[in-house]
């Protein structure tokens, strides 16, 4: 059976459990979050303070709190607005996605009751400072600092989001598993020799990798590559129909092989159009194929374990 995240009351007969999660954080954590024994006292005396245990299952593993009254900063537009004061997971459950899952049932419980954003604020000049987590989440760097910390906002989509008979809403973004950068740049092409002289003897690109059909470039920033429409008939029939302006490809990085499964699924979900499913390719890649509305041809991949 599969382990459920849920929310708890903080009360005497489990607050010395909670307490000791502090402990498991490393140095550079316990720098960006309060301990839990400061944060249970504050919300105990703060009257506009919510706080809640996390459980997986019966097993506690982390702290959440949020003012339930934000203005500071907020915009009319992001009104009403709470701040998320304090939020922790224990070191051996993170990673492992339940951070998501609560802020997932944060953000549904909130916009419920008829809140519109939230924020929260981040220590940058610590190693793990959770800044990046949010940022991949969804929030947004407003630039305000106060007291070395960066304030962060989150916009909560509205009910419309939410696929009625899928059951797919904002909380499964393609960015939990893709990351938005443009990593690999490929011109297709049926003229590899004619195209492979232009960019080395013409553009003056030193070749990096000559696999024949496939040539690398050296190139600052992204990967640039061109290849043969041939070496992708296997993988895709949209390869071998004639070019209609299906010359290049951007080339999305995520950073497991299953993270390119969840990420085509969300993609398709979206409207993008289903071009090839996540397959283990030669080249020791795990890629999935999709295109844009004007039927571009684009590729998700993550590198496989070496074998």
């Amino acid at each position: 059976m599969e382990k459920r995240v849920n929310l708890r009351e903080v009360t005497l007969d489990n607050v010395r459990e909670i307490i000791i999660l502090s402990d498991t954080l490393s140095e550079s954590q316990k720098n960006c979050v309060a301990p839990n024994a400061v944060s249970v006292a504050q919300g105990s005396l703060h009257g506009s303070a919510w706080y809640r245990a996390i459980y997986l299952d019966q097993t506690p593993i982390g702290f959440v709190m949020v003012d339930l009254n934000q203005t500071e900063h907020v915009p009319p537009e992001n009104r009403p607005a709470v701040f998320l004061w304090r939020f922790m997971i224990a070191r051996n459950w993170q990673g492992t996605g339940y951070a998501r899952l609560v802020l997932d049932q944060l953000v549904d419980s909130l916009r419920d009751q008829g809140v519109c954003s939230m924020y929260t604020s981040c220590v940058m000049d610590q190693q793990e400072s959770p800044y990046q987590f949010y940022i991949k989440y969804g929030f947004i760097d407003t630039g305000i600092e106060e007291e070395d910390e960066r304030l962060l906002y989150f916009k909560f989509p509205q009910p419309e989001n939410v696929h009625s008979e899928t059951g797919y809403n904002y909380s499964s973004r393609v960015s939990d598993y893709m990351i938005p950068k443009i990593a690999l740049i490929t011109i297709w092409t049926e003229h590899i020799e004619k195209m492979k002289e232009f960019y080395h003897r013409v553009l003056g690109f030193f070749i990096k990798t000559d696999l024949g059909s496939y040539v690398e470039f050296e190139n600052q920033g992204a990967r640039f590559a061109i290849c043969e429409r041939e070496v992708m008939h296997e993988s895709s029939s949209a390869f071998s129909e004639e070019s209609r302006g299906q010359s290049f490809e951007l080339a999305f990085p995520c950073e497991k092989p299953e993270d390119v499964d969840m990420a085509y699924e969300i993609l398709v979900q979206k409207g993008a159009g289903a071009v090839a499913p996540p397959q283990n390719m030669p080249w020791n890649q795990r890629t999935a194929l999709f295109s844009d509305p004007d039927g571009n041809i684009h590729e998700i991949f993550a590198e496989l374990e070496d074998q």
